[in-house]
């Protein structure tokens, strides 16, 4: 089941420094993406980390490559955990889904159950990471200190179910995950204990 985990932001891409809901759309990093993984990787190689997995999309996946190169192990992919699908949301910036779909944005925002059209509720995409990542957990030896590599979204939203908390009322209380920013969980008495929100790579 592992004795650690690391859930790691991807690096920045054009959609994030556009303030674009990318969604699944496959999205590369960008330069200071690029730059953003490869400090985070050089942070986090000396951790003692046995197993290393990403979403299968590409930001995710170049992100979580820089970690395997630096510590020389396998990178596996996985798509459940890949970011909450936004549906026909994807591409846009929040001031253009604003003027389209105003009424169902403000729902959107204030109810975790509420689905963009064609996508995923925060509930759902949340469940989804949460059980993906305890999945892929239940592959490791207790000995083993895990990284994986997602997306901010869906990091928030399985944290706060691992934490215990509700998403419907606590969706802003954890705050969002810049990229590269990471969330460092610690296994307590069986049960996994919040140690680090929020970390990134070192100066």
């Amino acid at each position: 089941m592992a004795r650690e985990l690391y859930l790691i932001r991807h690096g920045r891409t054009a959609f994030n420094k556009e303030g674009r809901f990318q969604g699944q759309i496959d999205i590369p990093l960008d330069e200071t993406g690029e730059q953003q993984a490869h400090a985070i990787a050089i942070t986090l190689q000396n951790c003692g980390i046995t197993r290393i997995f990403a979403s299968d999309l590409t930001r995710a996946r170049s992100t979580a490559q820089a970690l395997a190169t630096a510590t020389g192990l396998q990178l596996t992919l996985d798509e459940g955990l890949r970011e909450i699908s936004v549906g026909e949301w994807e591409g846009f910036t929040r001031d253009e889904i604003e003027q389209k779909w105003p009424d169902l944005l403000a729902k959107w925002k204030s109810g975790a159950e509420v689905r963009p059209p064609g996508g995923e509720s925060r509930l759902e995409s949340s469940q989804r990471v949460y059980d993906s990542v305890h999945r892929l957990l239940d592959t490791c030896d207790d000995a083993d200190v895990v990284a994986m590599v997602a997306h901010g979204a869906v990091i928030r939203g399985a944290t706060e179910l691992m934490m215990g908390l509700s998403s419907e009322t606590n969706h802003a209380r954890l705050g969002v995950l810049d990229n590269c920013e990471y969330v460092h969980f610690v296994k307590r008495n069986d049960a996994w204990m919040l140690r680090r929100f929020a970390g990134g790579a070192c100066a």
